[in-house]
C-alpha cells in the first residue's frame, strides 16, 4: 500500500470515528423521546428567546374560568406544555409575562383563571387538572392552533401562592405530570395532605422570597415541601434574599436568576434535554437558600 492510499484510509477511519463519537454524544445528551432544540443553545436566559409566538383563548367551557395559550409559531413541534395557576384573588393579567417568555423558548405556557378569585387550594388543584386535560385535547381539536403539535406526555404544572399549593397536590396526583414549579407556594389552608410534598412524584422546583414571612407564602411552607419530597425525586429550592410574596408576576421580577433557573429546569425535565442540567447552578448573589438533590 502506498503512502497516499494509507493516508486516505486513516483519514476515512478517523472521520468515521468522529461521526460515531458525535452521534454518541447527542444520544447521551438527548434521549430518544426528549425534545431537543439544537437551534437554541443551552445556557442562562432571562430574556425572551429566539422563537416568535402567538396566543389564543381556550374555547368557552373547556376550562373552569378561562385560559390563554401562548405558543411558539416558528419552532419545530411537538411542544411541551406548562399550566400556570394563579394566587388567591389573582387573575391571568398578574402573571401573563410568563407566557411569552416560555413560548419564545419553545415551550407552550397556559395562563388560567379559576372559577372565582377566592377559590381555595384544593379547588385550584382540581381546576388545574381540568386545564391540563384540556391541553391534551388541544392536540386533536380541529381548528386548534396546536392541532397535532402537543407533546401530550410532557405536561407540567406551575403555581403562585395558593396556585403553588395546587401544583404541589398535582405533583403527587396528576398521572404523568413531568414537572412542578411553585412560586411562593402556600399549603397552610389546604386540606389535601399531598400539598405537603410527601407524595410528590415528579421533578419539582420551588421559588420563595426571604421577605415573605406571612401565612401567604412564608412560615417555611416551601422549605417544608422541599424537605418532604421523597428520596430520589429531583428537586431544587431557591429562596431569594430580596423577594417577597408579590415578586413573581414576571420571570425576572424577583431577579434574573429566577428566569434562568426556571427555564433550565423545564428544559431539563419537561423537554428532557439533559444539556440544560449544567445550568441549574447556584446564583452568584441574592441567595438566602439554595439546595438541590438528584439532578442529572
Amino acid at each position: 500500500m502506498n503512502c497516499s492510499v494509507r493516508s486516505n484510509t486513516f483519514q476515512s477511519i478517523f472521520f468515521a470515528l468522529l461521526v460515531l463519537l458525535a452521534f454518541d454524544a447527542v444520544a447521551v445528551d438527548c434521549p430518544a423521546d426528549a425534545i431537543c432544540r439544537y437551534d437554541l443553545e443551552p445556557g442562562k436566559y432571562s430574556d425572551k428567546g429566539p422563537y416568535r409566538y402567538d396566543d389564543y383563548d381556550m374555547p368557552f367551557g373547556s376550562t373552569p374560568g378561562g385560559a390563554s395559550v401562548y405558543y411558539p409559531t416558528n419552532a419545530e413541534p411537538p411542544f411541551s406544555v406548562l399550566v400556570f395557576t394563579p394566587p388567591l384573588s389573582g387573575t391571568q393579567i398578574m402573571y401573563r409575562a410568563w407566557g411569552p417568555f416560555f413560548a419564545s423558548h419553545g415551550i407552550v405556557m397556559v395562563t388560567m383563571d379559576t372559577r372565582t378569585t377566592l377559590d381555595q387550594v384544593d379547588s385550584r388543584a382540581r381546576q388545574q387538572k381540568t386545564v391540563l386535560d384540556a391541553m391534551k385535547e388541544e392536540n386533536t381539536r380541529m381548528g386548534s392552533p396546536l392541532y397535532g403539535k402537543v407533546a401530550t406526555d410532557r405536561l407540567g404544572a406551575v403555581g403562585w401562592s395558593m396556585g403553588g399549593g395546587a401544583t404541589w397536590i398535582n405533583s403527587a396526583e396528576y398521572d404523568g405530570l413531568r414537572t412542578a414549579m411553585s412560586l411562593a407556594g402556600h399549603n397552610l389552608t389546604a386540606i389535601d395532605l399531598d400539598s405537603k410534598g410527601y407524595g410528590t412524584r415528579c421533578p419539582t422546583i420551588l421559588f420563595n422570597g426571604a421577605l415573605d414571612v406571612t401565612i401567604l407564602g412564608g412560615l417555611g411552607q416551601s422549605d417544608g415541601v422541599y424537605d418532604n419530597i421523597p428520596s430520589g425525586v429531583p428537586k431544587l429550592i431557591y429562596e431569594v434574599v430580596s423577594a417577597g410574596h408579590f415578586s413573581w408576576g414576571t420571570p425576572t421580577q424577583a431577579n434574573d436568576y429566577v428566569a434562568e433557573l426556571a427555564l433550565a429546569f423545564q428544559k431539563t425535565f419537561l423537554d428532557g434535554d439533559l444539556r440544560w442540567a449544567d445550568y441549574l447552578t447556584r446564583p452568584i448573589r441574592d441567595v438566602a437558600k439554595f439546595e438541590s438533590a438528584n439532578l442529572p
